[in-house]
């Protein structure tokens, strides 16, 4: 029986590992990516940058796991939705609305990875997760055309686009400018409100 284990073989623990990546989260969100420095990330966990290694052998590593945190905390405004196509709607926008409002760390550094995303092909993956979002409102557009809860003229690939480009955008506001942010919000669903 060895006494002694080498860092690479000792086991990982879960909860260590969501620690660095909440701490690199909120330093992306706080400093951007220009201030993300790992040995700083493991200080704020009470970590040594060498341990931060074990859990992740690279600083991309960490991006990376930041990334699909966003993304998992993101999915959660798409998550078991009900009612009418409209409902469904009105309800994504508000769980939106409500993270923008009780997490706006979250859309700045959603902001950091997509600004990133644009030079690092890495992340590229991010493009592939608005697809998808763009996918799923062009499905419920469609389904409430179907049902007559919109015109039926209405575009629903325009449509999803236009919703993404508004809902980051007022993302933008979210932290800074919380009162322009709400009255857009109100505006999309006002454009978006059922007949």
């Amino acid at each position: 029986m060895a006494l002694h284990q080498s860092p690479s073989s000792l086991p990982v623990k879960p909860d260590r590992r969501q620690d660095l990546i909440l701490a690199a989260y909120r330093t992306i969100a706080q400093k951007g990516f220009e201030g993300l420095r790992v040995r700083e990330v493991a200080a704020l966990v009470g970590m040594n940058g060498a341990t931060l290694h074990h859990y992740f052998p690279t600083k991309e590593h960490l991006i990376q796991a930041v990334v699909e945190y966003v993304i998992a905390r993101l999915s959660l405004a798409f998550a078991n939705l009900g009612g009418t196509p409209a409902e469904q709607l009105h309800e994504h926008l508000t769980r939106m609305h409500r993270l923008m409002q009780e997490e706006p760390a979250l859309f700045v550094a959603l902001t950091e990875i997509s600004l990133r995303a644009q030079r690092d092909p890495v992340l590229h993956y991010l493009v592939e997760q608005e697809t998808l979002w763009h996918e799923r409102l062009v499905s419920l557009l469609q389904a409430g055309v179907e049902q007559q809860n919109w015109p039926p003229d209405l575009n629903p690939s325009t449509t999803a686009s236009a919703i993404i480009a508004l809902v980051e955008g007022i993302s933008l506001w979210a932290a800074i400018l919380p009162e322009r942010a709400e009255q857009a919000f109100s505006q999309l669903e006002h454009w978006l409100h059922t007949r």
